[in-house]
């Protein structure tokens, strides 16, 4: 071996470390340099948005799936007209449709419909559980797009910052203040600030609220913009299988399910209150520790089927046969981290039970209980049960208020039945 040998050896791993190191700072200087890019462009847009008239409502860096992951809404806009989702994009060089997609140009030219069909797609999740239309919305921010004219593209609005605001009030609507206002409540409830710690809406809606979001709800098209049609979701060709093969193992569930849980050993009384007081629950998903017995015994239905979900730390049932495979579930409970993010994220210190026209749920942090329960119950760890319900129809303002109250005591109900089961956090 040569004098130095192993020294040389040792300067040039060194050396190759260094270059690494030195590439790889310049990949988080360049992704660094992206994301404070996009965050200057949200603040510009902001700025824009407080601009606008009363009654318009917007809520900034919003959650679209509190404590199941961490995508973001930039803004949501609530006004006279509707629901907006505005996606922005503070990109460099100038911005043009061709052949219908959009394409930004800078050095070279690259196609943008994939941000597009985020946004449509994130806005249609919207849809679904606000039961609202809910316009996507792409807004461009960069200097190069001032000159851009607003189109559609992609079924999605693509506007430039600085006609937004005049385009946004320039949209028909109905001028209804309260239902403006009950709207944006319903979002901001559903999709809490992206920063851990933020406030909760707590204010209770009222009865008259219900009857109103009760009204809309025979007349959607009371909703969607006048001179606009109903947006086309685009599925995979193999849907209308899937919903085929998904229709017959529920008919198939539908009768057998009851012979197979007379099958199973006796889980014991539910609750306390509803005779005894059962043990823990060991089951491999802890949601389950809400048996369909308890259900049963809480809301008297005779029909509970679960609605099956992979994901550990939900659980879904239905109250009656679905009309069909997408409807939504009746009782939703959720456990696990899940639930602590979600109860985290709302800024929910103490348990609690929140109304939204047509559901109620009972939030119940780690070592809480709410009024009523037996004394020896709590919950072992954190958790949130929902529950689904229906107005008489026409509803006076005494029946919804009764109706309200019914599904307050069997939600209560419900989560106790769940504490009374449920096993401590693996944590602790």
């Amino acid at each position: 071996m040569t004098a130095g040998g192993s020294a040389q050896r040792r300067a040039d791993e060194l050396r190759t470390q260094a270059a690494q190191a030195r590439a790889r700072a310049e990949a988080l200087e360049t992704e660094a340099g992206a994301w404070a890019a996009g965050a200057d462009g949200e603040r510009r847009v902001g700025d824009a948005l407080a601009s606008l008239p009363s009654g318009w409502h917007v809520l900034h860096d919003r959650l679209l799936r509190p404590g199941r992951g961490q995508s973001n809404l930039d803004h949501v806009v609530i006004g006279p007209s509707g629901v907006y989702l505005l996606d922005t994009k503070n990109w460099a060089g100038g911005t043009s449709v061709h052949e219908g997609n959009l394409w930004q140009h800078t050095s070279a030219s690259s196609p943008k419909g994939r941000q597009l069909d985020n946004v449509g797609r994130f806005a249609g999740e919207m849809e679904k559980a606000l039961g609202l239309p809910v316009v996507p919305v792409v807004v461009l921010a960069g200097e190069g797009s001032a000159s851009f004219v607003q189109q559609r593209v992609r079924g999605v609005e693509v506007v430039p910052r600085g006609l937004l605001v005049r385009w946004l009030v320039a949209q028909p609507g109905t001028g209804d203040p309260q239902e403006t206002h009950l709207a944006m409540r319903r979002v901001e409830n559903l999709y809490p600030a992206a920063a851990q710690g933020s406030s909760y809406d707590s204010e209770p809606l009222t009865v008259s609220d219900v009857l109103r979001a009760t009204e809309r709800s025979r007349n959607p098209e009371r909703r969607r913009r006048p001179g606009t049609r109903a947006r086309r979701r685009r599925r995979p060709i193999t849907s209308a299988a899937l919903a085929l093969v998904a229709f017959l193992v529920l008919e198939w569930l539908a009768t057998h399910v009851g012979s197979l849980v007379a099958t199973l050993p006796s889980t014991g009384s539910v609750a306390p209150a509803l005779g005894g007081h059962p043990s823990p629950t060991t089951a491999a998903k802890a949601c389950r520790a809400l048996t369909k017995q308890a259900i049963e015994q809480v809301t008297g239905s005779k029909t509970v089927l679960e609605d099956p979900t992979s994901m550990e730390s939900w659980c879904t049932w239905w109250l009656a046969k679905p009309r069909y495979v997408t409807q939504s579930a009746d009782v939703t409970v959720m456990t696990g981290d899940s639930a602590t993010n979600r109860i985290t994220s709302s800024g929910a210190t103490e348990p609690r039970v929140a109304m939204t026209p047509g559901e109620v749920s009972a939030w119940l942090p780690h070592s809480s209980r709410l009024p009523g329960w037996h004394a020896s119950t709590q919950a072992r760890q954190a958790f949130i049960v929902s529950l689904r319900f229906s107005y008489p129809k026409p509803a006076t303002e005494a029946q919804a208020r009764a109706a309200e109250a019914a599904a307050e005591t069997k939600v209560v109900r419900l989560a106790e039945a769940l504490a009374a089961r449920l096993p401590a956090a693996p944590n602790g």
